[in-house]
């Protein structure tokens, strides 16, 4: 058996994509001078390539012009446990990953004015980044317009798809019941003078 089995991964481009567009935060992951670099940053598509940006003091900035990068898009995971089938099970997780590599560059500032405006776009339904907005141009001392080019990628969707269909139904309603309780569990925890 291979480590990622057919039935849980995707190769579907179209697939892949809408899952970015629903879930666009993704942990950005490089290498440099041995050492592994770690930042969350929202990208959108735009003709096949991901564009985002990252703040200039974020460390990650100073070496990824011409970096390559691993992107991992999220959209949530799951302890299984047996207690929910009638079938004989042993406790899992499942999950839901896009997994991308590819070569970062930097960009213009007048493309990261766009790529901010379409990301608005495509996120807001209530408020519409206008290019005269006042503080966008204080943005560029802040920001970094960056794109990554796509060299490989696969979606880990990981729910039961090799049991039954009534286990799959289950199991995918397991993932979201246990995302929302689990989220209201931490929420709930949280309390601004913690920080």
């Amino acid at each position: 058996m291979s480590y990622l089995p057919s039935h849980f991964t995707s190769k579907n481009w179209e697939s892949v994509k809408a899952f970015i567009e629903l879930f666009p935060l993704a942990t950005l992951i490089s290498l440099h001078n041995q050492e592994i670099f770690t930042s969350h940053i929202p990208f959108i598509i735009d003709n096949d390539k991901l564009v985002g940006h990252i703040n200039k003091e974020n460390p990650q900035f100073e070496h990824l012009h011409k970096s390559k990068v691993e992107l991992i898009f999220h959209a949530g995971d799951a302890y299984i446990s047996p207690s929910e089938f009638k079938t004989d099970e042993l406790p899992t997780f499942n999950y839901a990953k896009v997994h991308l590599k590819g070569k970062a560059n930097f960009i213009e500032e007048p493309k990261m004015v766009e790529s901010l405006i379409a990301m608005t776009n495509q996120l807001d339904f209530n408020f519409k980044l206008k290019p005269t907005h006042p503080k966008l141009p204080m943005l560029k001392h802040f920001i970094q317009g960056l794109e990554v080019s796509i060299e490989e990628f696969h979606g880990r969707f990981k729910m039961s798809q090799d049991k039954s269909e009534s286990h799959f139904n289950t199991a995918k309603t397991l993932l979201q019941q246990s995302q929302e309780e689990r989220l209201k569990l931490f929420l709930n925890s949280l309390s601004q003078s913690d920080y």
